[in-house]
């Protein structure tokens, strides 16, 4: 891999270079160019989705959305850059009087960052995705380690950045592209160079919790560690409470398939645990999920190597004792398709095994019979950390498990009262993250504005002259932001 490392030393040190300048460039011209790349993603014809397509097996329609996603992101986030959100600015002024000091301060781009691409979101959490935008409005060039099972779209959306950066006349640096296919054999070899290299200053990754660790782990070990902010799945569990299933037991089995086998269950918000109370209306509930993974159709997964994984990681549960496979989808799977399932356990032996709580990352779902709702308290406490949990009942279900609530926000960075996680929304109040091992950090979000949060960091100027500030900082306000002047907001010249 010699060679391959003095290519990679030479793109961190173009990134290092267009650091230098990326400190020059105020919120409002970052937020210029994320909505200009913005503009050249939304203008890629469908060769783009034809691509993807075939790389991904992901349905066409899917992709549309997820391009539509992926241009909103850069421009949402570049409105929030914009606004000057994420800097924080905060201003308190002299007084000589009191022989205080005038101390300003606001946030800056960690530095350079190595994003790495996510396999099931091919625009949304890869080369284009949030990490990306993110970091850029943070004033962060940003490195993308594109994944190997998308080369020719990574490539392509790569292609699209990097004309905005010419564009621009910004330095090459800002934006680099690093091939998931480059050298054969030595993928992990290059994610792990680029995290332990002295020039790179932070980490964004999605994918699994194997390769989170190891970034993670690699990244400690630095003579300067650094943060690496990394996504790595979850099981999110949903406890359906006994009123809501007294009730619609039927129509809640068949939202539940719905979100299960949403996309090949590719999500990271994919609901794999289902925990109800034993009683008739779970046997109801029981046969009502039987019937729908039945008629559930098994669909492609992303590539190869997920659809084995996906058979390997179900395969336990047809062995485990106190475990049984209730249903599966009617419809035989081809070889790289995932095979709709619903499994069922006990909750004596969901709490007593730990192999059961593991992510299957699919179409797998296990239903987990309690025989109380302080059951429920139990398996909640037991929990590793989660992205989401969802209390599916009625509010006076709600009123009389207040404890399961109560833990449960503990557990999770996302808790929801009905409705299915699937669904993330790019929006400001949208935390996606949570506690280990869901994530690296509870702290931050990978969705939604609030992303950019991830790669800044603060520094205070004490009686500084006004010319030398920062234009952020500066006393005439020159970017009309809304700063945090002697406690009290404000936008007012100075």
């Amino acid at each position: 891999m010699n060679q391959t490392k003095e290519i990679l030393d030479a793109y961190v040190q173009k990134s290092a270079e267009a650091f230098q300048f990326l400190k020059t460039t105020t919120v409002t011209e970052r937020a210029a160019f994320m909505h200009a790349v913005a503009d050249n993603i939304e203008a890629l014809d469908d060769n783009l989705f034809e691509v993807a397509h075939r790389e991904s097996a992901l349905p066409m329609a899917r992709l549309q959305g997820e391009k539509g996603r992926t241009v909103g992101q850069w421009r949402s986030y570049g409105d929030a850059v914009a606004k000057g959100t994420y800097i924080d600015a905060r201003i308190d002024r002299a007084n000589p009087e009191s022989g205080k000091n005038d101390i300003r301060k606001y946030s800056v781009g960690l530095g350079p960052v190595v994003v790495f691409g996510a396999s099931n979101f091919p625009f949304a959490f890869s080369t284009a995705g949030g990490d990306t935008a993110s970091a850029i409005g943070a004033g962060c060039p940003v490195l993308v380690k594109g994944h190997p099972g998308h080369p020719e779209t990574s490539q392509i959306m790569a292609d699209a950045i990097s004309k905005t950066v010419k564009e621009f006349g910004w330095p090459e640096g800002v934006f680099g592209h690093v091939a998931g296919d480059y050298v054969e054999g030595t993928d992990t070899l290059i994610g792990a160079y680029l995290t332990a290299h002295p020039t790179i200053q932070a980490v964004g990754f999605t994918g699994s919790q194997q390769g989170g660790k190891a970034l993670v782990a690699v990244a400690a070990k630095r003579e300067v560690p650094i943060p690496v902010f990394a996504e790595m799945g979850s099981i999110n569990p949903v406890f359906a409470l006994p009123e809501l299933l007294e009730s619609k037991a039927e129509e809640f089995a068949k939202q539940y398939v719905a979100s299960l086998t949403l996309g090949t269950g590719q999500f990271c918000t994919n609901p794999g645990i289902l925990v109800a109370q034993t009683g008739s209306a779970f046997e109801r509930l029981k046969a009502a999920l039987s019937e729908a993974i039945q008629e559930a159709k098994p669909t492609a997964m992303l590539h190869p190597g997920i659809a084995k994984n996906y058979v390997d990681k179900k395969q336990p549960f047809h062995s485990q004792e106190q475990v049984t496979i209730l249903a599966e989808s009617a419809t035989k799977a081809e070889q790289t398709q995932g095979q709709p399932t619903i499994a069922w356990t006990n909750a004596e032996a969901f709490l007593s095994n730990t192999q059961l709580s593991a992510e299957v990352f699919g179409p797998f779902g296990l239903l987990v019979e309690a025989q109380s709702t302080e059951q429920f308290v139990e398996i909640a406490n037991a929990l590793e950390g989660q992205l989401t949990a969802t209390i599916a009942g009625t509010e006076n279900d709600l009123a009389t498990n207040r404890s399961l609530a109560s833990v449960l926000q503990d557990k999770v960075g996302r808790l929801l009262f009905n409705g299915m996680p699937t669904g993330v929304e790019v929006v400001y109040a949208m935390q996606h993250g949570g506690p280990f091992p869901a994530t690296s950090d509870p702290r931050f979000t990978s969705v939604g504005p609030d992303a950019v949060k991830r790669f800044v960091r603060p520094i205070s100027f004490q009686n500084w002259p006004e010319q030398f500030l920062p234009a952020e900082l500066q006393s005439s306000n020159p970017l009309k932001l809304t700063r945090t002047v002697d406690g009290q907001p404000t936008s007012d010249i100075l």
